[in-house]
């Protein structure tokens, strides 16, 4: 007979943190961090900042934890402290709209468990990461933000979103038809993209054509209308134009050694170039935004961190 370990139940744990058990405590959010995580990081736009107000949720849900009604979701409950934890910090210290997004590491993204997707949510968890919509994201005030990515990514009700923001419900509904405008306005219009493996065949295909500074090769890759960002610099708009701007760029795509890696749910090429005596640096990532049959629409180009 193969022997099993209890593992206490949410409620025991509870019981536990409230009577003060810290190690209660960090078995009951454990499971949620990753999570938590990744919705500080849709609302924030960046992946350190995102781990601070993590942190600075579960520190106040351990002060407030004995408050906690017992008949609401732990993770609900998270979601909540963790909305105002983000409101609080774009109150202290508010984005410019043109600052690039960080992207967030696909194994991280992996390792996060999400509430179950809601039929009324607008998107997908995948598509709830993508680099253009947290891009786009950023263009919208705060509480805007928390009520489309609470109604539209997580699926929660409009009561609910009202009694998180305390406002009604039609303010709330307000806020999120005012934020669905500003996204939709933003976002590139877009098909289904193609599966997994089809999008790890294109990724090595671009790859492979960019170690052989093959231009026409990364030509065909790319749709005619492909667009490439690079905040806060002008987009540049055109398969010939974007791999144009490569070779004047970085002076030749053969002089950087690209790496295929995945971010935001999507594939991406890490930059490399040479810091010399055999020590190489990041020089800048690409996430390519991958359409069904019409190659990579969009390329969002990231600068590397000074610490990178």
């Amino acid at each position: 007979m193969t022997a099993t370990l209890d593992v206490p139940s949410e409620p025991l744990l509870l019981a536990a943190a409230q009577a003060g058990d810290e190690r209660a405590f960090r078995a009951l959010v454990g499971p949620h961090r990753r999570a938590i995580e990744v919705h500080c990081y849709r609302m924030l736009g960046s992946v350190e900042d995102a781990e601070d107000v993590t942190q600075e949720t579960l520190l106040r849900a351990w002060r407030s934890l004995e408050r906690f009604e017992r008949r609401a979701a732990v993770s609900t409950w998270l979601y909540r402290i963790a909305t105002n934890a983000c409101l609080d910090e774009l109150e202290r210290r508010p984005r410019r709209p043109d600052q690039a997004v960080e992207p967030y590491p696909d194994a991280r993204r992996r390792d996060a468990v999400e509430p179950l997707a809601d039929p009324a949510a607008r998107y997908a968890r995948r598509e709830g990461l993508e680099l253009a919509l947290i891009t786009a994201i950023r263009r919208l005030p705060g509480r805007q933000r928390a009520t489309l990515i609470l109604r539209d990514v997580l699926g929660w009700t409009a009561p609910e979103v009202a009694d998180l923001l305390e406002t009604t419900v039609a303010a709330s509904n307000s806020a999120l038809q005012r934020a669905r405008a500003t996204i939709d306005a933003e976002l590139p219009s877009r098909t289904l993209p193609p599966s997994r493996s089809a999008q790890h065949e294109l990724l090595e295909r671009y790859v492979d054509a960019w170690e052989r500074a093959d231009m026409d090769a990364l030509v065909t890759l790319l749709r005619e209308d492909a667009v490439l960002t690079m905040p806060p610099e002008p987009d540049v708009a055109g398969a010939a134009a974007v791999i144009a701007f490569f070779a004047r760029a970085c002076g030749g795509v053969g002089r950087l050694v690209p790496m295929p890696t995945w971010v935001n749910g999507q594939p991406a090429v890490q930059l490399w170039e040479t810091a010399g005596a055999d020590r190489w640096r990041r020089h800048r990532l690409l996430v390519l935004d991958v359409e069904e049959r019409a190659g990579v629409a969009r390329i969002a180009t990231v600068r590397a961190h000074r610490s990178s």
